[in-house]
């Protein structure tokens, strides 16, 4: 039995513990917070009877795996401690700021004999198989992907007060908490990328709110991107070729498939068979079965895409605060 501690007591960490309660094999074991009132509050809600901490090597003992879901800017440093534990790390999106840090993370994964994986939702549920595959039967050669979400933080961000997911060290906005999406999943399914565009609208403390972005891959595939904390989005993605565009809805969840032919001028919404509906589900057995099974390139090629991805969202940071052409200047 694969003994689960987790970091954090948010949302996602509820949802995580619901989802760990459907996993055999795997079990929660420990819990970490800074306040142990705190702690004990979460597990009554939670209905955990489990060992509660307020520091990390009270845990060790205790512990198999770690799910880190602490703020983004504190991935790294938190990773890195428990790779060096040896024990096997689960760790939020995004699992760090900078892509050197996650090839950092992956090395002592591999020196300590242990597995590293970026808990990225959409790659592991049952809508990612079938969309991968729709898309190498269609050849495309344009994506258009919206990530649009109202943050719960959106009236205190407009009152200029900002926590965790946009203060600059701790979250650093739209940028990684909301890009990496449909970034990651833009490198999953067209590979890699070679040229990025970028613009976008900042808060009064320089982190990002809403993104632009404008991909093209090796492949030439172009993905532009609109993400916003900001707004509610209704409008979904589509994927286009000369003949097909796949159309799906939420790329957080990739839970309605749609294909629409030209030239036989229907659409056929394809059957989505979900088992489980706790969408976590997935991405833990996914986590479990690489360590059951010691399947080290499972966990390499998990890993390129999130290095890739936050390599590009290094690009992105860098291109959206360039002066581009401004049209009275140009002749």
């Amino acid at each position: 039995m694969l003994k689960i501690g987790t970091i954090g007591t948010g949302n996602i960490v509820s949802t995580f513990i619901e989802a760990c309660r459907e996993i055999r094999g795997a079990e929660i074991s420990c819990l970490y917070s800074r306040s142990l009132e705190k702690a004990k509050n979460f597990a009554l809600k939670n209905n955990l009877v489990v060992r509660m901490v307020d520091n990390f090597e009270d845990m060790l003992d205790y512990i198999d795996i770690i799910y880190i879901a602490s703020p983004n800017g504190l991935h790294y440093q938190q990773a890195k401690y428990f790779l060096q534990q040896q024990k096997h790390v689960l760790i939020e999106k995004p699992a760090t700021f900078l892509a050197q840090e996650l090839i950092e993370l992956r090395e002592l994964a591999v020196i300590n004999n242990v597995f590293l994986m970026e808990a990225f939702k959409p790659l592991h549920l049952p809508g990612y198989q079938i969309l991968q595959e729709n898309v190498n039967k269609i050849h495309p050669f344009l994506a258009i992907f919206h990530c649009n979400q109202y943050s719960s933080r959106m009236k205190e961000v407009l009152l200029d007060d900002y926590h965790s997911v946009f203060d600059e060290t701790l979250g650093k906005g739209s940028l990684y908490d909301m890009l990496i999406y449909p970034v990651e999943l833009a490198v999953a399914l067209f590979g890699p990328v070679k040229d990025v565009k970028a613009m976008s609208h900042k808060l009064k403390n320089g982190v990002d709110i809403n993104n632009v972005v404008l991909l093209r891959h090796h492949s030439n595939i172009l993905t532009s991107i609109v993400c916003s904390k900001a707004a509610a989005g209704i409008s979904a993605s589509e994927i286009l070729s000369y003949d097909t565009t796949i159309n799906f809805t939420d790329l957080t969840k990739l839970e309605t498939i749609n294909i629409y032919s030209r030239l036989a001028n229907e659409i056929m919404t394809v059957p989505m068979v979900t088992e489980h509906q706790n969408k976590m589900y997935y991405e833990i057995q996914h986590f479990i079965n690489i360590i059951n099974t010691a399947n080290y390139p499972e966990m390499e090629r998990l890993l390129d895409y999130s290095i890739a991805a936050i390599r590009i969202l290094e690009a992105v940071q860098i291109n959206e605060e360039q002066q581009g052409e401004l049209l009275n200047e140009i002749k």
